[in-house]
């Protein structure tokens, strides 16, 4: 029997329609979650990492601008413990919210973050390249979490 032919047009149009469903889904699930969770929680359940300071920032493949980010030593421990984030995770690095803030203050900090891919992730460090080729971390100061 002859292979049956694949109209190859219309199989990319429909993988890129599913892939647009899956970012759309995904992004109001992590919309839901930030807005309902605190870092603390988040951090818990493995889909964030709290405690961070800007290690250092270097030029990355492609000019783009890459942050490393180590644990905290005020917080103790050199590593960065348990988590679920890998290479490839879209994911915004912003200033960790403190205990005492109202609401509306730390929705403001939480939109002020910069958003990235993460490149390497290791037991001490995690390295996030920048999206916007304009984006720097010199906003970023004090605590961050991923």
């Amino acid at each position: 029997m002859a292979p049956v032919g694949i109209d190859i047009p219309s199989f990319a149009t429909s993988q890129l329609s599913l892939l647009a469903s899956e970012l759309a889904a995904e992004t109001s699930q992590t919309a839901l979650l930030l807005s309902t969770h605190s870092p603390r929680t988040l951090s818990r359940a493995g889909l964030a990492i709290t405690h961070l300071i800007l290690s250092s920032q270097c030029t990355g493949i492609g000019g783009k601008n890459v942050l490393e980010l180590e644990q905290d030593n005020a917080v103790g421990g050199e590593e960065l413990g348990e988590h679920g984030i890998r290479v490839g995770d879209i994911v915004r690095v912003g200033q960790q919210p403190k205990g005492g803030e109202k609401k509306i203050e730390r929705k403001s900090i939480e939109d002020k973050g910069l958003e990235g891919v993460v490149v390497r992730v290791g037991p001490k460090v995690v390295q996030v390249a920048l999206d916007k080729e304009g984006d720097e971390g010199d906003g970023l100061g004090g605590r961050l979490w991923v």
